[in-house]
């Protein structure tokens, strides 16, 4: 296990979460207002959607964890294959979702939209289950080593990033319709996802080849799995509770932020454009931690770093939502703040999952990787919900999606859909500094956990037989 990660491993497990994102942010930032403002579907209607979808994920999550921990490992490894073999799928099925943007006269009936978009929505979040748990559990058997974890994990964040960029893109290339370019052209739209969708198929393909799976940490997985009894494991440990937690709220305020900025800059601020500027602002504190993430680990472990990162944007988000600020350069540079104290815990989410795994595997002594991961997988999901709620929130303060509106809403929905965006991320991020604080894992207690699970694993791995795995792994090469 002494093998260090090439360059070459991590830019292939960054590929695959760049390609995820592509769809995913089109998914997070614009599928409500495609629904209201192109499809004609009330708010309300598709919040109800959103957690329809939710729902299914509470069954389908655990499914899947349980399938792919019992995956044995082949040509290509116990999780790799997942990557094309759900990668290609999930490509087509975000297509589907905005195919109707491309034909407009199918969209004449809003009981036919409602059916069309719940059933390719919930398609496509299935196959995205199928490849998010098998992706998420890669990173557990690429490496045992805390640092590499660490770097994984950002390398995830920045892929992420890189999938991003429909967001910088669309305000000026898909909302462009109506006066001012404040309304969204659902043709372009369409082209701009089958663009999408070619992207992610080539870029799932060279992240498979360009990662690989260490066969002695698959020896340490287990295939034997009881779902009972690890949802019992799960929830009796506070370490996993509380970081899962965290990892479905941090999903959600990005998300939440993301849909309702789309509404704000089109209707407060009349300056749908100024979303790519926001998104740059917000990814630059991110960008400027990158070279210091591990150093600032080191020296003070993640929990104390979270601590801080969350007082710093429950701050700067209090102060956002109180001012009502009419000038939009004031938004964004607020927002710079926001995401410093919430950009720790974006870059380090999966490594922190990965500790929350670890500290599963060193108080139970099982090590259930892909169940572990789909139950945290299921929080974040969880997050998504919650982010849904946006459009209803919308449609609570007055928003109105009949055609003659969009774009022309009235003065007190404009004032209320301000505090629809700006209360609930104060709210959530608030939330995160609480849990925080009841996290176990401090700089010590981590240090202790993984000094102990390598010598276990190193006692366990003299029992197993090492060359068998070895010999399945290679086979492809």
């Amino acid at each position: 296990m002494n093998d260090k990660l090439s360059a070459k491993n991590y830019i292939g497990y960054t590929f695959c979460d760049t390609a995820n994102n592509l769809a995913f942010c089109v998914m997070g930032t614009y599928l409500a207002i495609y629904c209201t403002d192109i499809l004609g579907i009330k708010g309300t209607i598709v919040t109800v959607i959103f957690w329809i979808a939710r729902i299914w994920d509470a069954i389908n999550d655990p499914i899947m964890g349980t399938i792919v921990q019992k995956h044995k490992p082949g040509k290509g490894g116990k999780y790799r294959p997942f990557i094309l073999w759900a990668g290609f799928p999930l490509a087509i099925s975000a297509v589907l979702v905005y195919a109707l943007a491309g034909f407009p006269k199918l969209t004449s009936n809003e009981t036919v939209n409602i059916i069309y978009v719940a059933v390719t929505y919930i398609l496509y979040g299935m196959i995205y289950t199928v490849l998010s748990v098998p992706y998420g559990s890669l990173a557990m058997v690429m490496t045992d080593k805390d640092n590499e974890r660490s770097n994984l994990s950002v390398s995830r964040a920045i892929g992420g990033g890189f999938g991003n960029i429909p967001q910088l893109l669309f305000p000026t290339l898909v909302m462009v319709g109506g006066d001012d370019g404040q309304q969204m052209d659902g043709k372009r739209l369409f082209v701009a996802m089958c663009i999408i969708a070619v992207a992610m198929m080539s870029i799932y393909f060279i992240s498979y080849a360009w990662t690989k799976e260490k066969p002695e940490l698959i020896l340490l997985s287990s295939e034997q799995v009881h779902i009972t009894s690890t949802l019992k494991d799960v929830i009796k440990d506070r370490a996993f509770v509380t970081m899962s937690l965290i990892g479905g709220l941090v999903i959600a305020v990005q998300l939440y932020i993301n849909t309702a900025n789309v509404y704000l800059f089109k209707d407060f601020y009349e300056k749908s454009g100024f979303g790519t500027i926001y998104l740059v602002i917000s990814y630059l504190p991110m960008a400027l931690m990158i070279p210091f993430a591990n150093k600032m680990i080191r020296a003070w472990g993640k929990k104390a770093i979270c601590v801080v990162g969350f007082s710093i944007s429950s701050v700067a988000a209090l102060i956002t939502w109180l001012g009502h600020f009419q000038n939009i350069w004031v938004y964004i540079i607020l927002a710079f703040f926001v995401n410093a104290g919430i950009g720790f815990v974006i870059l380090e989410v999966w490594a922190m999952c990965g500790d929350v795994v670890d500290h599963q595997e060193w108080v139970t002594g099982k090590r259930e990787e892909a169940t572990n991961f789909a139950v945290f997988t299921f929080m974040r999901k969880m997050g998504q919900a919650l982010a849904a709620i946006v459009p209803m929130l919308c449609s609570f303060v007055g928003y109105n999606t009949d055609k003659e509106f969009i774009g022309k809403q009235a003065p007190e929905v404009i004032k209320g859909m301000y505090n629809v965006s700006t209360f609930g991320p104060f709210l959530m991020i608030a939330l995160m500094l609480v849990l925080i604080l009841l996290y176990p894992l401090d700089k010590k207690t981590t240090e202790q956990m993984q000094a102990d699970l390598a010598a276990r694993r190193a006692v366990e791995l003299d029992e197993k037989e090492l060359p068998e795995a070895e010999r399945l792994l290679n086979s492809d090469e």
